[in-house]
Parts: structure tokens; C-alpha cells; sequence
């Protein structure tokens, strides 16, 4: 199956993880051989795309505490077994010893990801292992890099990997690798450069995962693993990039991901809005009633290295007058949210951010906008609490100002839900939101009354 370089537990996971260490220079150790020999690094990683924040206990030191996609930088130690625990953060407990403990073994001039992966309630372990003996010199100039892939996707199917150079395009090229489930290809020598990696389902043209002008530079050491997460809302997983480094992690944009776009009305003075997409002819949704949100609305990016511009109209069903344009950039990968607000008597306004649907399986998340068109001037702030607590005993959220949101995650229950002036502190709304399941995603929307004004109210969109 290849070279030693890349060692894996084979087990359940689903993303395309970018492992890249650059390793001229960064992970040179010392002039001094024999104390190089006897080290290596460690890195921690959680890519649980399901989970909350997983806390790392490293020889019973906490070494991080990691949300999905994130991770440690690495850590010069020495050649030893290193023991490691976990505890699941929630919202309003710790779930210490949530797994069974297990152990890392550093390995001399090796450079080890460990990985936690797979169901929320009880992940999985994959350790990436890169032998760096033959590019462990800070005088390394020979102008190639190390790159590995691997199909740890939950589809439980074959994928065909591409490397292509930046902007190519896949016609009339030859696959790479044939990637089995949980499957991967052992390394191969890139020369320094701009490249394009493309997975597909195997046999077809159907392009799972996409990022273009990846830059690979000379000495570097890369993994590129297949993988997805749930969206909710959404049938189909969704496919993801991760690139892991020796500074951590981040995640990249998957520039074959659909991006999709869906608008709320709280405008007083309408029975129902129409929205319209590129014209205010070209109508996605004929009736969108007061306190309700849109279906989502897809939409097609032509150039994945630009944002492209998306023009939507807001229209009264009753007499066509466009009460509100907008445009909005939008890039690969994104899934936004267009507020509306305002009263057709004076000003609507509307105002859009990107939405994160996805799903915790342990808890609740909640989406809070701030759609009070009354209070425009003004940002709120919000207590969600447990049904029949003291509201006085709890801190206030962030500030949320006029059409924006802000996310809070909770666990299953029933809520208090009190709406402050943040300058003021003056009581704007007190309501109670029920039956708050696990893996719920809910969009929580704070509004005027229907015919404009207070009292205030909150409406409810479960995803």
C-alpha cells in the first residue's frame, strides 16, 4: 500500500483534509544530530463533524480544547507513548471520559496528526504518521514536495483523485489514484507549484470536492484526505477541505459545493412578499408570508475565484411595487441569509451574512436574528435559559445589532427566552420556546408585532 510515510488506524470518517507541514527550515531541529534523532512532533486534531469543542488531555495536562475542524500547532516532544483522554464540551455540562483513553507513539523525525473522527458520541482515531527523514535538512533544495491521499468519506464508495495543475480542467485526464473506502494512496513527489485537486465519484465525471491553485511548495510534507459533514436542511452531506499545518487548521472552500441562498419577511404592511433572482421578472418564490423564511434557493457560481454578484428583489404579491433590491457577493461553498425588516409605509431594508447549519448531534444550535425593525437603531441582547430559572442570574449575550444574527447552542429542553435593550437593559420581549430537540437547528427570528411595532415577538424555524 505504499511507503511507511503515512500510517493509518484504519476506522470510519468523512472530509478532505489537507495536511501540509512546510519543512525547510519550520521543523528543522538542531545542528546537533543525535538530540534530533531522539524527536519528533505531535499534533491534535478534531475533525468530529457532528461534535461540539473536544477537550485533549495529554498526560494528564490539558493539551487544547478543539471545535470541529480545528487544531493544535505541532509540539516538539520527545520519542515516547503519550496517553490521551477526552472530554466532550456541552453548552451547559462536561462530558469528562466521554471515550476510552488511548496513546500516540512518537516516532524520531516523524511528524504524527492524531486525529478524532466519526460519531459525535463515540468518535474514532486516525493517526497520520509522516516520515521525514529524507527532506529533515535545513539545506534541503531539491525542488519537490511529499503528498499522500486518502478516502475516509462516510459514502462507503471508491473516489478517483486528480492532480491537475492550477486551472486545468479535467478533460482528457488520466485518473491518479482509485481510492477505496478507507483506502489511501502512499506518497508521491510533486515538483514545486500551483495545483488543482480534484476527487470524483469513481468511474464518473461527478466532481465531490474541488480546490483550485493549491500552492505546494519545495520540502513541504502533504496528506489530502476525502471526508463530509450534515447540514441541516439538507439531504446530501456536504464535502469539505481541511487543511491541517503546523500553525493548526482551517477550512477551505470546496469550490464544487452548490451555494444557496433563502430570505426571511418580517416587512410590516404586506400579506406576502415575492423574491426574484437576477430580475425582478425572474421570480424563486412566489409567496413568502409575513415571519416566515424562504426554501433555499440555489445558486450557481460561474467563477469560483470571485464573488459573484446575485441580485434579488423583494415584491409586494399584492401590487408588484419592488419594496427592496439588493445584491449580494456570494462565493462557492456558502449558504446565506437575506433578512428583511422594515415597514412599506416608510423604509425596508435588507441585509444578508452566511449561515452555519451544521448539525451538533449532542445539543441544540440556535440562530438568533435581531429583525425588529422598531428597534433599528438600537442592538439587542438575549438570555436563553432554563424554563422557570432566575433571569437574573445569568450574563446577557453578545450584543446583536438590526439585521444580524448570532448563534447560541444548547442542550434539549424547554427555554426562557428574554430580549434586552443592550444600552438600556430595558425588558423588549419575554417568551418561552419548548421542545428542544438534539440535533435541532433552529433559526429563532425576533420581530415587530404584524401590523408594526410591540409588542415584539419571536418566530420559529426549525431546519
Amino acid at each position: 500500500m505504499g511507503s511507511n510515510m503515512f500510517i493509518v488506524s484504519k476506522r470510519f470518517i468523512s472530509f478532505t483534509l489537507i495536511t501540509s507541514l512546510y519543512l525547510s527550515g519550520c521543523v528543522y531541529v538542531a545542528d546537533d544530530d543525535e538530540e534530533g534523532d531522539s524527536y519528533g512532533y505531535a499534533q491534535y486534531v478534531n475533525l468530529v463533524p457532528q461534535s461540539p469543542e473536544i477537550e485533549f488531555i495529554v498526560e494528564d495536562e490539558s493539551e487544547a480544547t478543539l471545535a470541529f475542524s480545528e487544531a493544535t500547532a505541532y509540539t516538539y516532544v520527545t520519542n515516547s507513548t503519550f496517553d490521551i483522554e477526552f472530554n466532550q464540551i456541552l453548552p451547559n455540562t462536561e462530558n469528562d471520559d466521554f471515550i476510552s483513553e488511548d496513546s500516540l507513539k512518537v516516532s524520531k523525525k516523524n511528524l504524527h496528526s492524531y486525529i478524532l473522527y466519526g460519531d459525535a458520541d463515540a468518535p474514532s482515531t486516525m493517526e497520520i504518521s509522516i516520515d521525514i527523514s529524507d527532506i529533515y535538512d535545513d539545506d534541503f533544495d531539491d525542488g519537490y514536495a511529499l503528498v499522500q491521499f486518502a478516502n475516509l468519506a462516510n459514502i462507503n464508495d471508491a473516489v478517483d483523485v486528480y492532480i491537475l495543475d492550477a486551472d486545468a480542467s479535467l478533460t482528457n485526464k488520466t485518473v491518479d489514484y482509485t481510492l477505496a473506502a478507507e483506502d489511501y494512496s502512499g506518497e508521491v513527489s510533486l515538483d514545486a507549484g500551483d495545483y488543482k485537486l480534484v476527487f470524483t465519484e469513481s468511474g464518473t465525471d461527478t466532481i465531490l470536492a474541488m480546490k483550485n491553485d493549491i500552492s505546494i511548495e519545495e520540502g513541504e510534507a502533504l496528506s489530502y484526505v476525502f471526508v463530509s459533514y450534515e447540514n441541516a436542511g439538507f439531504d446530501d452531506p456536504f464535502y469539505s477541505i481541511i487543511e491541517l499545518n503546523d500553525d493548526g487548521a482551517r477550512q477551505l472552500t470546496n469550490e464544487a459545493q452548490d451555494s444557496y441562498l433563502r430570505v426571511s419577511n418580517n416587512i410590516v404592511g404586506t400579506s406576502a412578499i415575492a423574491v426574484a433572482k437576477d430580475s425582478s421578472s425572474s421570480t424563486a418564490i412566489e409567496a413568502l408570508y409575513f415571519g416566515d423564511i424562504s426554501p433555499l434557493i440555489s445558486v450557481d457560481i460561474d467563477d469560483t475565484d470571485d464573488a459573484n454578484s446575485v441580485d434579488i428583489y423583494l415584491k409586494d404579491t399584492d401590487t408588484s411595487a419592488v419594496l427592496e433590491s439588493t445584491s449580494i457577493d456570494m462565493y462557492a461553498d456558502q449558504i446565506v441569509m437575506l433578512l428583511s425588516s422594515g415597514d412599506t409605509s416608510s423604509t425596508v431594508t435588507a441585509y444578508s451574512h452566511t449561515e452555519d447549519l451544521r448539525v451538533i448531534d449532542t445539543h441544540a444550535k440556535l440562530l438568533i436574528a435581531h429583525n425588529i425593525d422598531n428597534e433599528s437603531s438600537t442592538s439587542i441582547t438575549v438570555k436563553v435559559i432554563e424554563q422557570g430559572s432566575n433571569p437574573d442570574s445569568y450574563d446577557a449575550s453578545d450584543n446583536i445589532s438590526y439585521l444580524s444574527s448570532l448563534n447560541i447552542e444548547t442542550e434539549a429542553g424547554d427555554y426562557d427566552i428574554y430580549v434586552y435593550d443592550a444600552d438600556t437593559d430595558d425588558l423588549l420581549l419575554e417568551t418561552t420556546v419548548y421542545d428542544i430537540e438534539k440535533g435541532d437547528v433552529i433559526n429563532l427570528i425576533l420581530s415587530d408585532y404584524d401590523y408594526g411595532g410591540a409588542p415584539y415577538q419571536l418566530f420559529r424555524y426549525t431546519n
